[in-house]
């Protein structure tokens, strides 16, 4: 991907101008990483984010041996473990690639620079932060509120791609059920649209 396509990304995102983007960006650094790559042991401090060209990122913890996925991100959006990143505590989510990515990376180090050297990057983060928020937000009182079947529909309507791009088990463990759970909902839903 060309410079040009990776700035026009990020400017999506911020809404920073040209000239503040040609600040900003010196801070961050582009790269590609593998498919299946760790970018965060759980228990390690966060030093990145990533702001998403392409691919697809996945958060998750461990219980008993088990992953269990609590977010997926992809393009246009920012991944990372936001509490150990702001908190320099121990993350206890890991981070992996799903696919072929291309990232621009802030390190927590930039991002104090950034704060002392352009007054907007104060404003971006808060409004950063509060999309994750809500999303974060929005997911717990889902599973609070509503059936791994609802949970699935919401996944279907609001985020349809996932679906085609991440493995069921990943799927499975997200809305909260066994892989044989999923099955069966999805022959539900299938039925239900005949």
């Amino acid at each position: 991907m060309n410079y040009l396509s990776y700035i026009n990304s990020f400017k999506h995102f911020t809404g920073f101008n040209d000239s503040d983007l040609e600040i900003v960006l010196n801070y961050f650094e582009f790269k590609s990483i593998k498919k299946k790559t760790l970018l965060l042991h759980s228990g390690q401090i966060s030093n990145e984010v990533f702001f998403l060209i392409k691919g697809c990122i996945r958060l998750y913890c461990e219980k008993n041996g088990e992953e269990l996925s609590t977010y997926f991100f992809t393009e246009n959006m920012f991944a990372g473990s936001y509490d150990s990143f702001l908190s320099r505590k121990p993350s206890k989510v890991a981070i992996e690639t799903l696919e072929d990515c291309e990232v621009l990376i802030l390190t927590h180090e930039s991002q104090e620079t950034l704060y002392e050297v352009f007054s907007k990057m104060n404003e971006f983060i808060r409004k950063a932060i509060e999309q994750r928020f809500v999303l974060l937000h929005d997911l717990f009182i889902s599973y609070l509120l509503n059936s791994p079947e609802e949970r699935y529909l919401t996944l279907m309507k609001e985020r349809p791609e996932l679906l085609q791009r991440i493995p069921q088990h990943q799927i499975a463990s997200f809305i909260g059920v066994t892989p044989v759970s999923l099955s069966r909902i999805r022959n539900r839903v299938s039925k239900k649209k005949l």
